[in-house]
């Protein structure tokens, strides 16, 4: 008979905090809550509400104010300790569902850790390195049909631009060739977390899905400046769909969220005629006034668009002010909230006026940006909308 192991005792918390209740953390961060259960993912790194309450047990009460960035260094201690706790279990795993299951919820721990650090350049790359690097090592042991692979462009300097196809499961792909619909990050979402959640919504529907790290964006954060002229990346991914086995390249779509949803008015506007329907998810044509955002919002701006460096932010969203008399060249479906800080909902509102029946928007009364507490109902009507676009049985 094999030798009895002794109990294992996993650590938590630090005992010795000062003690807060979680109700209070978990008030004061409500606006997030929504992002922070984003969705519910097969594939894509996510986090449960039990990581959220090891991370608020016990928090420090004089801490509990997210306009300091000691409450956000206190956050991504606690969110890259449970991080870790998900890296131990992995090694220790005794099948590769067990052990990729892990390495995804390492991923999203790690992400929610750094998503709004902005203290420290490196420690946040650092962080996001650790997040791609446990996502990769995830799908080794997914069953989920993937092609993967980078690209420069000379209009984006040294840039690499990482790519991923991810294929319906064999249960939901078509008879034929596959439409596909390419999604952009916003300003701080990653590939492996958020946006990959959305796409899973489109694999459900027989959609391939092609997910992409622009300059500035996922990986690339704070590492080299968003990229506003996205459609020159997004026209030589489009022709690397044309090539690919499998794909309907004359079915496509684009979606983007946050600042990715400016992007994809963008695309609309620019090279509408390479897609059937574009998705934005509350992005708008001009940015609210820059000293108005709140700080953190400001730190996440100027982290995206210039790494970090001082530069008169009030400037560029000056020339990337979208003409909405340029119409767009493919339909378009806007998801927004009343309460947009960033992009000011009377702005869609003259929009959907002036593009007619080009477009098509909805607007949640009391949400803020990205309409967090709806994320459930508008994914599911956004992909339904796409797969009638795209002629998806």
């Amino acid at each position: 008979m094999a030798e009895k192991t002794a109990p294992r005792q996993w650590p938590t918390t630090d005992a010795g905090a000062p003690s807060a209740t979680s109700d209070s953390v978990l008030s004061a961060i409500s606006y997030y809550l929504p992002r922070l259960m984003f969705l519910h993912s097969r594939y894509a790194a996510e986090t449960h509400w039990g990581d959220l309450f090891a991370v608020a047990r016990d928090f420090p009460a004089d801490l509990i104010d997210l306009r300091s960035a000691a409450f956000w260094d206190e956050w991504r201690i606690r969110w890259c300790a449970q991080g870790d706790r998900y890296q131990s279990v992995s090694r220790e795993a005794r099948t590769a569902a067990g052990r990729g299951r892990a390495l995804r919820g390492a991923a999203a721990c790690y992400h929610w850790a750094e998503f709004m650090d902005f203290g420290d350049r490196d420690r946040k790359l650092g962080l996001r390195s650790r997040v791609r690097d446990c996502f990769l090592r995830s799908l080794e042991d997914s069953h989920l049909e993937c092609r993967r692979g980078e690209l420069t462009l000379a209009e984006t300097g040294s840039c690499k631009i990482h790519y991923w196809l991810f294929l319906p499961p064999a249960h939901r792909r078509p008879s034929g060739p596959a439409p596909c619909i390419i999604m952009s990050n916003g300003l701080d979402s990653m590939t492996e977390v958020e946006v990959l959640a959305l796409a899973e919504t489109y694999l459900e529907r027989g959609i391939a899905a092609l997910l992409f790290d622009g300059p500035g964006q996922g990986i690339h954060v704070g590492q080299v400046p968003l990229h506003i002229e996205m459609e020159t990346v997004v026209e030589v991914l489009v022709a690397w769909l044309r090539l690919q086995p499998g794909i309907a390249h004359d079915r496509l779509a684009f979606f983007g969220i946050s600042f990715g949803g400016y992007l994809a008015l963008r695309m609309s506007q620019r090279i509408g005629s390479l897609f059937r329907c574009v998705v934005n998810i509350s992005g708008g044509p001009r940015v609210a006034p820059f000293d108005g955002l709140p700080r953190r919002l400001r730190d996440d701006f100027r982290c995206a668009f210039a790494c970090g460096e001082p530069v008169n932010m009030q400037a560029l969203f000056d020339v990337i002010e979208l003409d909405v008399t340029v119409p767009a060249g493919a339909p378009v479906l806007t998801v927004h909230g009343t309460l947009d800080d960033i992009f000011p909902v009377a702005d869609l509102v003259d929009l959907d006026r002036i593009w007619g029946t080009d477009h098509e928007l909805i607007v949640y009364e009391g949400e803020r940006h990205t309409c967090p507490n709806m994320i459930s109902i508008w994914s599911l009507l956004a992909a339904d909308w796409v797969a009638e676009h795209l002629e998806t049985s």
